[in-house]
């Protein structure tokens, strides 16, 4: 129940930079569809035609984004299965990417290789995804050229999942309760978001934790690759 209130409040967090991120191609069908009406008065056929695969592809962005919402927001299961790790991190770019832009975040993410798998869930997989890059982006409200790295290694059997950010790093005092229930130094913070990705992972057989770093934080997912 936790894992989904969390969920939810994530939702909450985001939904203005989505529902941007969904109103802008509605504008634009609505533009190419009014184009369209009028090529079609002048017996533009062509121009009418360019028109309609715009709102075609306009169409199918905004599917993608409602269906990441869908599922997203779905109650799921917790068994384990193969997950891809890139289509992880894509669903959690996806719902946090307007608010990316707004905040003028730069993404420096070095991509895995496509078929790399690791043994998850995928909607609580992205969940940690999400969580963990809503608070980089809060940690670089006033930092210059505020940047979030995200890396992805392979070794053995085992993958690592790392999202660091260049910001004032995590204070020495809350280093240690980290990972304690209701610890936070955010003024409208819980304390829960990181205690339940960090028990999302263990559920997965993984680890979540803190990277010691001269710099900014890093935090890393550790999971076993799917065979």
């Amino acid at each position: 129940e936790l894992i989904q209130a969390n969920k939810l409040a994530t939702l909450g967090q985001i939904a203005a930079g989505v529902a941007h991120e969904i109103n802008q191609p509605i504008a634009a069908i609505r533009t190419h569809a009014d184009s369209a009406g009028l090529h079609l008065d002048a017996d533009d056929g062509a121009s009418a035609r360019r028109s309609l695969v715009s709102i075609a592809g306009l169409t199918e962005r905004v599917g993608l984004i409602t269906d990441e919402l869908r599922a997203f927001s779905r109650k799921t299961r917790s068994e384990t299965v193969a997950v891809g790790v890139e289509a992880a991190i894509d669903g959690a770019l996806l719902l946090v990417g307007a608010r990316i832009r707004e905040k003028g975040v730069m993404i420096n993410r070095q991509p895995a290789p496509a078929d790399l798998a690791v043994l998850a869930e995928r909607n609580r997989l992205e969940q940690v995804v999400l969580n963990l890059l809503q608070n980089a982006i809060e940690a670089l409200k006033d930092t210059p050229d505020p940047t979030i790295g995200i890396g992805v290694e392979t070794s053995g059997k085992r993958v690592t999942i790392r999202i660091s950010d260049n910001g004032p790093g995590v204070a020495a005092g809350m280093r240690e309760r980290l990972f304690t229930p209701f610890s936070t130094d955010k003024r409208d913070g819980l304390g829960l978001g990181l205690v339940i990705s960090r028990d999302i992972v263990a559920a997965f057989g993984g680890e979540l934790l803190l990277e010691p770093s001269a710099s900014g934080a890093v935090f890393v997912i550790r999971l076993a690759r799917a065979k």
